[in-house]
């Protein structure tokens, strides 16, 4: 899932990711891409970023109505055998408001895009990935869903939107077998110039009176001192409420109030809601900027941070 980046002129963080979207709709005559999950590990990012380039693999089509269940990069809370009896429900329910043409329908637990319509109109053929949050949807936003697929309706739109939003909950709250992954995961909070648990400790009484229990770990070692035109500084993780630091990031060059914004940002986007605009889901919005405008070392830390991207970028 692709969200905002940080451009390495400026000082913008992402979540990731990239954008994240709520609806995507492309009008096609060519076989639908099959769409990977962009973030590796984390839902939200915060990424300094020079050039972004996003790559599609075509794939054959499959056979006009047929169900496919895919898996949005991660591992589904159910069982492949109930998705694809989940699946082959929604399909059959949109088959029925359809009428005429094919449906092929992917079932994700992507986290940022909710829908993905790719339409062949000559054809009257429709890729669609949905998440499955939809599988119990009632009849009305199954009707919703239906129009948005054929005729790209903007009411309908609206309505979906209206539904991703009440369900946020759904989309945002760990599964059981996600909570088991965090669990499976060795958090290293201390650092060898850094501990990354005693920072969030700080800034969680703060600036959130202690009310954020999302847990913090550096995250895996990469190579050091290759030039890049990005690096991801830190992400959160909304199925696992995790928080992954760059661990180039545990340096002495590396000032406290830098590594402090860091955490910040991505403690904000573990406590903040995520609206839906025009059919995406926003991460940061005016209330996010304000919020993170809060953290007293911001400026210190935009200004170090202009001053050391060369550096920051070979960590």
């Amino acid at each position: 899932m692709q969200h905002p980046t940080k451009r390495l002129t400026q000082v913008c963080f992402s979540t990731s990711r990239p954008r994240r979207t709520t609806v995507q709709t492309v009008e096609t005559h060519d076989p639908p891409d099959d769409c990977p999950d962009a973030s590796g590990d984390a839902n939200v990012d915060n990424e300094i970023q020079n050039a972004n380039v996003d790559n599609e693999t075509q794939k054959p089509r499959r056979r006009a109505g047929s169900t496919a269940t895919r898996l949005g990069g991660r591992a589904l809370p159910l069982g492949p055998a109930l998705r694809i009896q989940q699946a082959q429900g929604l399909t059959q329910r949109l088959m029925r408001r359809l009428g005429h043409g094919s449906l092929d329908l992917a079932l994700t637990d992507n986290r940022s895009v909710m829908i993905t319509v790719r339409r062949d109109a000559p054809r009257r053929h429709y890729d669609v990935r949905v998440h499955h949050l939809f599988c119990d949807a009632p009849e009305e936003i199954v009707d919703a869903l239906a129009r948005y697929i054929v005729l790209d309706d903007r009411k309908a739109s609206r309505a979906l939107g209206r539904y991703i939003d009440f369900n946020d909950h759904r989309i945002r709250e760990p599964s059981e077998d996600s909570k088991a992954a965090r669990r499976e995961v060795q958090l290293r909070t201390e650092g060898k110039h850094h501990d990354l648990q005693a920072t969030f400790n700080v800034l969680n009484e703060r600036y959130f009176k202690g009310e954020v229990s999302a847990g913090i770990t550096w995250g895996r070692n990469a190579a050091r001192g290759k030039a890049r035109s990005s690096v991801r500084l830190g992400s959160y993780t909304v199925e696992e409420r995790l928080i992954r630091i760059h661990p180039g990031l545990d340096q002495g060059w590396i000032p406290p109030v830098y590594l402090q914004w860091v955490v910040f940002h991505e403690m904000l986007h573990a406590v903040l809601p995520i609206p839906t605009v025009n059919g995406r889901r926003q991460f940061h919005t005016r209330a996010f900027n304000e919020a993170e405008a809060r953290f007293e070392g911001i400026a210190e830390a935009r200004t170090w941070e202009h001053r050391h991207l060369p550096q920051l970028l070979r960590i």
